[in-house]
């Protein structure tokens, strides 16, 4: 239980320069990984009452909105710039939002191929 309180299955650096850390306490992981868990959390719900199903167009959205964490992510690692925590909050965001995009969509494709199967 410990694990989930904590988060510490997340794959996250946890630097105290990108953490939230509110009354002298550190959250468990950072801004990115802090913005793609409530992209996430919030997404699929959302994502599951409004996208009807699976279609091209959806997919180009879900990679279309994982590209700025890449972006952001990866012209930092190569020190072209420095990003900004909100930076990270909103690519993280966007990111989680993809992938909730994807989670549901492909969740709904396999309900369907499995009811499909085992008519």
């Amino acid at each position: 239980m410990k694990e989930w309180y904590t988060l510490s299955f997340m794959p996250c650096h946890r630097i105290p320069e990108r953490s939230l850390i509110v009354k002298g306490k550190q959250f468990p992981v950072c801004f990115r990984c802090m913005g793609i868990l409530m992209g996430i959390l919030l997404g699929i719900p959302i994502i599951w009452l409004v996208v009807p199903s699976l279609s091209f167009i959806t997919l180009v959205t879900a990679g279309v909105l994982t590209f700025p964490l890449l972006a952001d992510g990866f012209t930092q690692k190569w020190g072209w710039r420095k990003s900004t925590n909100i930076l990270r909050l909103l690519t993280g965001l966007l990111c989680g939002t993809g992938l909730s995009i994807g989670i549901v969509l492909f969740s709904k494709w396999g309900v369907d191929m499995i009811m499909t199967i085992t008519r």
